[in-house]
């Protein structure tokens, strides 16, 4: 039978998944929230963090609800609702017992592994989140790639280039920005009969060098 469903929003896709998964939750004798948004976007630790997800408890909200938030880069469905079963275990206890002995034991029970901090779910729980997915319908969310070029520091190419006297055994050496060894280069001050310093310009080297560079190519790395 073909699937009707159909999500016009990740909080809805979401709410849906979390619902499916309220059964398996029941069946340890544990009772899932009823006030919960979801969402995927940016976690508190911003786009250089390397959290996959949150759940906020109540006293944090301003209306009482409890807050999962995935990762605005995941976008594999079977991947982000392994993150929703992870978060949905802290919404059963308190924050204080973050990934300690009874988030284990709830974990190892509804089927994840690994650490605890960045679970998997184990083989038989992929398939439930796999039939889960397909029961669900596609995920109107698209991965952001939002780690780019612009984003990175950029390497520092050599802003300051070496102008040595070219008399010999003179040995003065200093040292200057291309800007200016473009311009003009100074008369070695030990003995003006020395000449101008002698200075090895790189190619496309100016005035442009220190002007703002914009990179636009993703990273992907």
């Amino acid at each position: 039978m073909k699937n009707t469903n159909t999500h016009t929003s990740r909080e809805s896709w979401l709410r849906a998944g979390a619902e499916e998964l309220r059964p398996d939750f029941e069946k340890l004798k544990l009772s899932l929230p009823e006030k919960m948004r979801f969402s995927i976007a940016f976690t508190s630790t911003g786009k250089r963090g390397h959290v996959a997800g949150e759940c906020w408890h109540p006293e944090f909200s301003g209306d009482q609800h409890y807050e999962v938030i995935i990762r605005i880069d995941k976008d594999d469905p079977v991947e982000i609702l392994g993150i929703l079963v992870h978060e949905l275990i802290h919404s059963l206890l308190l924050p204080t017992d973050k990934h300690g002995k009874k988030f284990k034991l709830i974990a190892r029970r509804i089927g994840l592994e690994g650490g605890m901090r960045h679970t998997r779910p184990t083989p038989l729980l992929i398939q439930r989140l796999q039939a889960i997915a397909a029961n669900l319908g596609p995920l109107p969310h698209a991965k952001l790639n939002y780690s780019r070029a612009s984003d990175v520091p950029k390497k520092q190419q050599t802003r300051h280039l070496k102008a040595e006297c070219g008399a010999t055994g003179c040995g003065y050496l200093i040292q200057l920005s291309a800007k200016w060894a473009k311009a003009a280069l100074p008369v070695c001050p030990m003995n003006p009969k020395h000449g101008k310093l002698v200075c090895a310009l790189p190619d496309g080297t100016g005035e442009e060098e220190d002007s703002p560079q914009t990179a636009t190519e993703p990273n992907l790395s």
